[in-house]
């Protein structure tokens, strides 16, 4: 009974930073729909905000001293898993819809499982290609009908720079694994994005200095706290609470509730429109996804 009280509790956890994950795009879009807080000082919001509040949290966690070895993989990480990843995604969604933005997301498993295959010769199969031309063919429909159909719908630019996103935290998860089993998740957290917070400050900075502060309103100032503290603090402590007691492929099913969620929100309030176009792309990619996870009976 315990165990399986356990095991709710995980899946009610991750559950929540799915939401969490979910409801940030239209609320970013939402914040940023004005123009008084643009997409790179939306970034930079995010990379400072979370930083500190990871350095808030990290007297509650046991102490772990970084090795003088790991300092430039760590590097390299906060520019792929944080920076590059974090900043391309919240200017990618100034320019499409919050639907198209959270239906990128999904493409993360496809552009691991091709770096996996091209550097670390993971095992090809039939049924991985497969899923991998279903799942472009997902990407594409999302970005030609982006294209087509123009407004709110999205902006193939916009869908671009998202799935570049998803392409960056790619390198992340894959070249660098054994530097995140190592270290205890907050810690891992607060360095890395305080480092891409300081790497990617020349971008950012000056435009967040020059803001009309003033002129902020509700949806600016209540839609960025959104994006700092539940759409990254909260939802990656809720994940790493879920990785820590459910398999990978679990974790990942719960991906897909994010362009349902951004979908129903984003067009509440104003900033999304759904088209056939998404629907199609959301069971592409997540059918080519799940051919490339699934093991086979034989493993």
């Amino acid at each position: 009974m315990l165990r399986e009280e356990s095991a709710l509790r995980a899946h009610g956890i991750t559950l929540g930073a799915f939401i969490c994950f979910g409801l940030m795009s239209p609320l970013c879009k939402w914040a940023m729909e004005s123009g008084l807080v643009s997409g790179v000082s939306m970034a930079g919001f995010r990379l400072c905000g979370a930083a500190l509040l990871f350095w808030a949290v990290s007297p509650v966690v046991p102490r772990q001293r970084v090795e003088r070895g790991d300092w430039l993989p760590l590097i390299i990480m906060s520019l792929c898993g944080m920076g590059i990843n974090q900043f391309c995604y919240v200017l990618g969604v100034q320019y499409t819809s919050p639907t198209n933005a959270c239906v990128a997301t999904t493409s993360t498993p496809v552009f691991t499982f091709i770096l996996s295959a091209v550097f670390l010769h993971a095992a090809v199969t039939l049924r991985r290609v497969a899923g991998l031309i279903i799942a472009a063919a997902g990407a594409l429909v999302l970005i030609l009908g982006s294209q087509m159909e123009g407004g709110r719908s999205g902006s193939p630019v916009g869908d671009a720079i998202c799935l570049f996103s998803q392409l960056s935290v790619s390198f992340y998860f894959v070249f660098f694994s054994g530097v995140i089993k190592k270290y205890h998740p907050v810690v891992l957290m607060r360095w890395l994005f305080l480092i891409s917070a300081v790497l990617t400050a020349p971008l950012w900075l000056h435009e967040m200095l020059s803001m009309p502060w003033k002129q902020l309103g509700p949806a600016e100032i209540w839609g960025s706290a959104y994006v700092v503290f539940f759409g990254s603090f909260i939802s990656y402590l809720l994940m790493i609470v879920g990785q820590r007691h459910l398999e990978p492929a679990t974790v990942t099913a719960y991906n897909y509730i994010q362009p349902v969620i951004a979908a129903v929100v984003g067009i509440s309030l104003g900033v999304d429109a759904l088209t056939w176009q998404k629907v199609v792309a959301v069971i592409c990619i997540a059918a080519g996804v799940w051919a490339i996870s699934r093991r086979s009976q034989a493993q």
